[in-house]
């Protein structure tokens, strides 16, 4: 796989040197959040339910994250283009941000990758060949910020060819390998499979081979899509997906402990839906299945994130989410509501960014021990937070 990554980078690196330059641009991009808070008169503790992936972020955020890269297109004179980016991402613990704190961050390289876009004429035309690490036609869920699948390898490296025009969608290919090579994902995908009006499906299927020194088997996964454009004036889409063995958790990078025994299937469903010009709903319910031999961990949530325009330059936000996990008949469930008010900058709307909140989080859980951060709150089956935090994408 190494010597496939290698050649392919420098198979697209000598198509660049030999093509005619015409123009070269450079764009950015980048996500900033940041804030400060406290939980019960301590330290800033974010409330997620053991057993959950995620949890409702909005106040509840106690980190600091950064994303910062730079993006390339180089136009060659036959109409074709070579392609590219690096990206890196900063993170650490919010409270380090405290004046009391000695900041402690982690850089990664994400992004650093190559492609050639255009590589031919009919179904090829809109098509690109690359190679590297990147991300990788990522699904996510705002509110939760919860990537539900998520071929993006960040340790390793991968190769595939793009957006090849079919009658009925486009087709795109790709291989991953992780940073050790003890699993390697091959990942195949259709989109954009025309339904309806405003209606558009999406399959895939990944295949995922373990090193034969890994306790995990080779394994597959299997999705489905479908996204509904301009509904109630946003969008609303649906996912049933199933995987197991090395490809358990739809991930590029795998999963070299899964055995043939071990499965994930998951289905959601979120949205945005503008119920006035003032008025903006974010909505999302989930629901999956961890299957170790027999061992399950059920998982399902649901949420609801309200937000309204006061003046272009104020909003408020209310965020009410519930989850409840049943492992193998012992249960648990957390239930989180934040209040936010938010300065805008003057660029009100759901989407808009950036964003300074002040806010307020409540949380109730079902025992002690039921969320992961329990020694923040004592004995408390309930914890409240509040706190500042900005947030910018660009």
């Amino acid at each position: 796989m190494k010597k496939l990554l290698t050649g392919t980078a420098m198979s697209l690196a000598l198509t660049g040197a030999t093509a005619a330059l015409a123009e070269v641009t450079f764009s950015q991009t980048g996500y900033l959040r940041l804030g400060v808070g406290e939980s019960n008169d301590g330290d800033f503790a974010e409330m997620q339910l053991n057993g959950a992936w995620t949890n409702y972020r909005l106040g509840n955020e106690s980190d600091f994250y950064g994303e910062f890269g730079v993006n390339m297109t180089n136009e060659l004179a036959n109409g074709s283009k070579i392609v590219g980016g690096v990206r890196y991402h900063l993170s650490g613990d919010g409270n380090d941000l405290r004046a009391s704190g000695e900041v402690d961050a982690n850089l990664a390289l994400r992004e650093v990758w190559l492609g050639y876009a255009g590589i031919g004429d009919g179904a090829l035309s809109d098509s690109t060949i690359w190679a590297g690490r990147r991300y990788y036609k990522r699904k996510d869920i705002h509110i939760i910020d919860f990537y539900y699948e998520d071929y993006s390898n960040f340790t390793g490296y991968g190769v595939g060819i793009e957006n090849i025009g079919l009658s009925f969608g486009d087709l795109s290919v790709a291989a991953f390998a992780d940073q050790d090579q003890t699993v390697t994902t091959f990942d195949a995908r259709i989109e954009n499979i025309a339904l309806g009006q405003d209606l558009v499906g999406e399959v895939g299927a990944a295949y995922a081979t373990v090193d034969e020194d890994e306790q995990g088997d080779d394994g597959f996964a299997i999705r489905g899509h479908i996204q509904k454009n301009n509904f109630a004036g946003g969008f609303l889409k649906g996912s049933l997906m199933y995987s197991e063995g090395a490809a358990w958790g739809f991930f590029g990078d795998g999963a070299s402990f899964a055995t043939s025994d071990r499965s994930l299937a998951r289905a959601q469903i979120h949205g945005l839906a503008s119920l006035s010009d003032r008025l903006d709903l974010f909505f999302v319910a989930l629901h999956q299945v961890d299957d170790d031999d027999g061992t399950t961990t059920a998982w399902s949530s649901a949420g609801v994130r309200p937000q309204y325009t006061i003046t272009d330059n104020f909003a408020a936000a209310v965020e009410v989410g519930f989850d409840y996990v049943d492992e193998d008949g012992d249960t648990r469930d957390l239930t989180k509501a934040t209040l936010a008010g938010i300065y805008t900058f003057g660029k009100p709307g759901f989407w808009s960014r950036p964003q300074l909140r002040a806010f307020v989080t409540q949380g109730n859980w079902s025992e002690v021990g039921a969320i992961g951060n329990q020694a923040a709150f004592d004995t408390d089956t309930d914890g409240t937070s509040y706190g500042i935090q900005f947030e910018t994408w660009f």
